[in-house]
């Protein structure tokens, strides 16, 4: 009888240098439009035009918290046997499902660095990217499913833990890149040993 296995795994998306340039830019708008907002109509028109210019100005800095916090993402995967499903998380409470299919499906499931995958890339209509990086790097920690999903061919990137290889070979043996079995608890065995 076949243990079930699950596997879930979330990942901070880093906005980078874009991300830090945004924040910065956003937050000195801001307070050149608050000094604006401020300044200007209490020089023409007096005092009278505080309680409205301090809405305004309430009403703009809830809209840059807003903003700020709208770039904050993590997605977060989970493969319940032969089953992955993952979803984009937003400004730390919007969660969006992205796509969701059957192990099964996939043509290839191997890492980034193998021969296929600029072939793949090219092919592929729709990229999806679980990574930590919009633009992440080609290494052995990034692997990617290839398949076809209602139509549309598809390319799903995602940041590879040990003990996801054991289910890929399970359940699609013959599209998964063969390679040794990680050993999971090996240290703690020659401790105990």
């Amino acid at each position: 009888m076949l243990q079930d296995s699950f596997v879930e795994s979330l990942v901070v998306r880093k906005n980078g240098i874009n991300g830090f340039i945004f924040t910065i830019t956003a937050i000195v708008i801001a307070v050149i439009l608050l000094a604006f907002l401020n300044v200007y109509p209490w020089l023409n028109w007096g005092s009278d035009v505080i309680p409205v210019t301090s809405f305004f100005s309430v009403a703009l800095v809830f809209g840059l918290v807003f903003l700020l916090k709208q770039q904050h993402k993590e997605y977060e995967f989970e493969m319940s046997n032969d089953y992955f499903e993952c979803a984009a998380i937003r400004g730390k409470n919007k969660r969006e499902d992205l796509v969701s299919f059957s192990i099964k499906e996939c043509e290839y499931i191997g890492p980034v660095t193998s021969d296929r995958y600029k072939n793949d890339k090219e092919d592929a209509q729709l990229t999806l990217k679980l990574t930590d990086l919009a633009d992440f790097p080609i290494d052995e920690k990034y692997w990617y499913f290839f398949l076809t999903h209602d139509g549309y061919k598809m390319l799903v990137v995602f940041h590879y833990k040990p003990e996801m290889y054991q289910v890929f070979r399970r359940y699609n043996p013959r599209a998964t890149m063969p390679m040794r079995m990680p050993v999971l608890n090996k240290k703690k065995e020659e401790e105990d040993g």
